[in-house]
């Protein structure tokens, strides 16, 4: 009977290791193509403007790129937590929305997709109001590259203030004796 259960346990733990990795390789891949996508993007609008210039189209390629940048980021939090941060995927959704109205023109909407389309961008400001600060500060805790620098920098300023305070202590020492 223990047997079998211990067998049991090592079948599902090399099954789920084996769909992590699966998921694994396939983050990894669509990172390349959103990667690959942001730079024929960039080339297309230094091209852009290089040649005719129309402002719609330049800003509405630097808004998807930052859909792109966004989207990335969102598939590196995937590979390092396992999870889908909502706070990403709201702006990102904002952004779409946004840009979707910039190259529609908002004088060019009805009144009533307007007033959704506001409606919808007051949602999402409200989720990404009530979960960046729990997702961002749980990401961060983690170890993002940032954090592991500011970590570094604060024990560099330790390391100093100790050594100023040493030499204080051991100045002060002197002239008392």
């Amino acid at each position: 009977m223990n047997e079998e259960r211990v067998l049991y346990r090592r079948v599902h733990d090399v099954f789920r290791k084996t769909l992590e990795t699966t998921q694994d390789l396939i983050i990894i891949a669509l990172s390349v193509v959103v990667f690959y996508v942001s730079i024929r993007v960039l080339i297309n609008i230094l091209f852009e403007i290089s040649h005719a210039f129309e402002f719609k189209r330049v800003v509405s390629e630097i808004l998807y790129i930052m859909i792109l940048v966004e989207t990335y980021r969102m598939l590196i939090i995937y590979l390092k937590e396992h999870r889908v941060a909502v706070s990403f995927m709201a702006e990102i959704t904002l952004v779409a929305v946004l840009r979707e109205i910039i190259l529609t023109g908002a004088m060019e909407l009805p009144p009533l997709s307007l007033a959704m389309a506001t409606v919808f961008i007051l949602a999402l400001v409200l989720v990404i109001k009530l979960t960046v600060k729990e997702e961002r500060a749980d990401i961060e805790e983690k170890g993002f590259i940032h954090t592991e620098l500011r970590k570094i920098f604060r024990r560099h300023e330790r390391k100093q203030r100790n050594k100023k305070h040493g030499r204080r202590a051991g100045e002060a020492e002197q002239q008392a004796g």
